[in-house]
């Protein structure tokens, strides 16, 4: 008998939660960037062709520039991604194209778009899902073998995978749903060791559960033993206000820019009573929720008038001060403590269980533990400057060192967040000097001085918000992280 296929809202439901941050992991600024990264990707991690499309881009920055690319200074810069005669050939016939045909612009129709050099159906759907958002769903390795495990799919070529995803999911989730399967199949269902234990799926997955053969590896996989559920877990070091037991949604004020995007992630944008001011993701949120002051001074006056059920803190952004007059005003409160990503699995379980949605927190603990299995070696040095004038960097004992050790570096220098003269960048000797854009505003500038003065280490000016917006960004920090080695 055929096992029963899972039920396809239910299956989204379940890749919503664990994969709130799925994107597009090609990086790109326009069309153009677009497809040229997607022919580069074709037998490439995206994280290769991340490190190595910045420095092709400067010397193509568009279609007339690639025309008339010479082959063997193209294949030098696009060497490390593989297959580079081919894809060199392509990328000069692409840029050809598109001048003769197209006036130099990447085309949003799907069929002069197939038509061009290099262009297959599978990088024409990547490029009108994220570049002009035409609903498509193209599949990769990584879907066609997540879909045929999970039994969405019994078909033994990606285009009529394609055709029976579309079939089984409305259109409007095509795009969302592609980026969804990619993160599952890259963090979790492994071609070679799928991690079924750590699966958010795993009760929807006919391969999973042992009920067929793995279509990918040919063998009947064991079923993993059941785990028992967490019950009343704490955070990890926090501390915790008196709360009594509230009837209907909490009202949330949350001092925690990360923590109120995690709150919309999870679909309780309406319980959010009131945020910080730099509380500013999603952007719509400054328009439609009340301000309370800031992460060091809010106004406890507008946060009592608020009347919440519970006000969320973390104790690095925080001063306990704020808690303590919080608990004289009578208003329950919880301090988070993250330090490691650990830290973020048990935070995001004990915030779904407290706000009624154990499902979304487990599922995405669940994926990060997954994520982070297995033993490191010490990698290259790296230093995270968080402040200029004077210099600041987060020490070993921090989130974002966290990060960094996860993804294969050793994070230098003193705990917490030490000031350093230049004798102590000097001293530290890092091998990668990571340069956020946020709390300090740094920039290509500061990027080039530091070059300068340590010509031997890599200098990279980050995403600030990926790297330190715990929780809600995750994810997303760590695979930056990784794309470093």
């Amino acid at each position: 008998m055929r096992p029963p296929r899972p039920d396809p809202a239910e299956l989204q439901r379940r890749l919503r939660a664990a994969y709130p941050d799925a994107h597009c992991a090609l990086d790109h600024a326009d069309p153009f960037q677009l497809v040229v990264a997607t022919i580069l990707s074709a037998q490439c991690t995206d994280a290769r062709v991340n490190l190595t499309t910045p420095a092709l881009f400067v010397r193509y920055p568009d279609a007339a520039a690639l025309a008339e690319a010479r082959p063997a200074e193209l294949e030098t810069l696009i060497r490390s991604t593989g297959f580079y005669h081919n894809k060199a050939k392509n990328l000069i016939g692409l840029g050809q194209a598109l001048m003769a045909r197209h006036g130099g612009v990447v085309p949003s129709d799907p069929a002069a778009l197939g038509a061009l050099p290099g262009v297959g159906q599978k990088t024409a759907n990547v490029v009108l899902a994220n570049a002009f958002g035409v609903p498509a769903l193209a599949v990769d390795t990584h879907i066609f073998r997540v879909a045929r495990r999970l039994g969405l799919s019994k078909a033994a070529t990606p285009e009529k995978v394609e055709a029976d995803l579309c079939r089984l999911f409305p259109r409007e989730d095509w795009i969302e749903l592609h980026h969804q399967l990619i993160f599952h199949g890259r963090r979790v269902c492994d071609a070679r060791r799928p991690d079924c234990g750590a699966c958010p799926l795993l009760d929807l997955c006919p391969t999973g559960q042992g009920q067929m053969k793995d279509p990918h590896l040919g063998v009947r996989l064991a079923p993993p033993a059941a785990s028992p559920q967490p019950s009343a877990l704490r955070v990890q070091g926090a501390e915790t206000g008196t709360m009594a037991p509230v009837e209907g949604p909490l009202r949330i004020i949350s001092l925690v820019p990360s923590v109120t995007e995690l709150l919309v992630q999870w679909g309780l944008a309406t319980r959010i009573a009131g945020r910080t001011r730099y509380c500013i993701e999603p952007r719509w949120i400054r328009n439609t929720v009340p301000a309370v002051g800031g992460t060091k001074d809010p106004d406890l006056d507008r946060i009592r008038d608020l009347a919440p059920d519970l006000v969320i803190l973390e104790r690095d952004e925080n001063p306990k001060g704020v808690a303590d007059a919080l608990t004289a005003l009578g208003i329950p409160w919880l301090a988070l403590e993250i330090r490691t990503l650990k830290d973020c699995a048990a935070a995001w379980r004990e915030l779904g269980r407290r706000l009624g949605v154990p499902e979304a927190g487990e599922a995405r603990a669940a994926v990060l533990e997954a994520s982070l299995k297995g033993r490191r070696r010490k990698g290259p040095r790296a230093l995270a400057l968080i402040w200029r004038e004077p210099w600041m960097s987060s020490g070993p004992d921090t989130y974002l060192a966290d990060l960094l050790r996860q993804g294969g570096f050793t994070p230098a220098g003193p705990d917490r967040y030490p000031v350093l003269s230049d004798d102590d960048l000097a001293a530290l000797a890092p091998e990668l000097i990571l340069l956020p854009t946020e709390p300090y505003p740094f920039n290509r500038r500061h990027q080039s001085e530091l070059q300068k003065r340590f010509p031997a280490a890599t200098v990279r000016l980050v995403d600030g918000q990926a790297l330190t917006w715990y929780l809600s960004r995750t994810e997303a920090g760590l695979d930056l992280v990784r794309s470093f080695r």
